[in-house]
């Protein structure tokens, strides 16, 4: 049969293709046996390898047998052949059974490795952000003592010089008279008199000083309202939890903000604030806690302003815009919305806004903790719900819920 014309070149083919793939194994093995440095691990591959040229030696050998017409050694060759193949076999699972289990143990050391890592990560974040709540929490404890302590230093003069300025204008006012009174007496003056007279320009002092004293008035009035912005922000002289007004706490984190709100420089647009307030009841809160997320987020909407009108400054005409709004709702809450027409943001970024150390700025900027703390004030101290809506290059929404009673907290 095997000097049929057909069968003996198909037999002479199918060797030469399978010592071929022989080959290429050895050289796909030779590859491997270079990972393993570890001997128990090479010897399994390096028994595979020297079968590998055991059958690459058979194959050449049949080729030789045919061609040199050897056929009656071909049977012994095939059984020697099934041997080996037999040994390959067993060795291949054998190593493959090892190499599987060898990777599975690998994979559940990674698993439980990757488990204790994030444990730890978790942890870690966990005492950073206890750590930077502590210090901010403390750090706005200090910023409100000194804030009060300036604002009792800075009232007690200003009330002073303000109390006075009435009678500043009585006298003035009296002293303005007595020398009209004195020139319709004395209609023809001494000449030193008409000299003194025409240095000191009496006419612009008479229309003038009562104009400036008006523009005094004013400033201290002005001062005033700041210092007593200041003592309602700090509050630190009132219980931690009472009754309060949300509305005088939103006016007091405006006007520490109004510098902002006018523009640093002459890149900055200033600010409009658009407030809409309902009739909300008085509400059981901690103020002081309430005005720094008010601080954090009225802050975070001016950020978004400036930085919307340095990117957008010669495309985009429109007036930088907070609306600040309340309302009483149905369910026993009340609603305040900050809204702005900043840059805004993408979905992503602002599902990930109140979470510890998330920040959209610059190293040096920001510290990833404001709306975190925020967070955290609004749903775990007073039992609300805080939300962020935003669309990038139009703007965001910040909606704060708080329930008008509350079970008392003296934290």
């Amino acid at each position: 049969m095997l000097n049929h014309p057909i069968i003996l070149p198909l037999i002479v083919t199918l060797i030469i293709l399978g010592a071929l793939i022989m080959g290429l194994s050895i050289l796909n093995t030779q590859k491997i046996l270079k990972l393993f440095n570890n001997k128990s691990d090479r010897l399994s591959w390096q028994i595979m390898f020297s079968l590998m040229i055991f059958f690459l030696g058979g194959y050449i050998l049949c080729i030789y047998l045919i061609t040199s017409r050897l056929i009656e050694w071909i049977p012994m060759l095939t059984g020697m052949v099934f041997f080996f193949g037999a040994l390959f076999v067993l060795f291949s699972v054998t190593i493959y059974y090892q190499t599987l289990q060898h990777l599975l143990l690998i994979q559940d050391q990674y698993r439980i490795a990757k488990e204790d890592a994030e444990s730890a990560l978790f942890k870690l974040q966990e005492t950073q952000q206890s750590q930077m709540q502590l210090i901010q929490r403390e750090t706005m404890l200090a910023l409100g003592k000194m804030v009060a302590g300036v604002a009792h230093e800075i009232n007690n003069p200003v009330s002073f010089i303000h109390g006075n300025l009435k009678y500043l204008y009585q006298y003035t006012d009296d002293l303005l008279n007595l020398l009209a009174t004195y020139a319709a007496a004395y209609p023809n003056p001494d000449v030193k008199i008409v000299e003194a007279l025409a240095n000191s320009d009496l006419t612009f002092i008479q229309k003038d000083l009562p104009n400036l004293l008006n523009s005094m008035q004013v400033g201290t009035s002005r001062i005033s309202d700041i210092v007593e912005s200041l003592s309602n922000f700090s509050r630190l002289n009132e219980a931690n939890y009472k009754k309060a007004d949300i509305h005088q706490g939103i006016d007091s984190t405006l006007v520490i903000l109004q510098h902002r709100l006018y523009g640093d420089d002459s890149n900055n647009k200033p600010i409009s604030v658009i407030r809409e307030y309902g009739k909300v009841p008085l509400i059981f809160c901690n103020p002081r806690f309430l005005n720094q997320v008010f601080l954090n987020v009225i802050n975070n909407a001016i950020d978004a302003l400036i930085k919307k009108t340095v990117i957008f400054s010669q495309t985009i005409d429109e007036k930088p815009t907070i609306w600040i709004s309340t309302f009483h709702t149905q369910d026993n809450q009340i609603t305040i919305l900050i809204a702005d027409n900043g840059c805004g943001m993408s979905e992503e970024i602002c599902q990930s806004i109140f979470q510890p150390f998330f920040t959209t700025k610059t190293v040096g900027e920001g510290t990833g903790l404001g709306l975190s703390i925020s967070h955290q004030i609004i749903v775990e101290q007073h039992g609300g719900s805080i939300t962020c809506t935003s669309i990038a290059n139009q703007g965001t929404q910040i909606d704060i819920r708080l329930p008008i009673k509350q079970v008392e907290n003296s934290n």
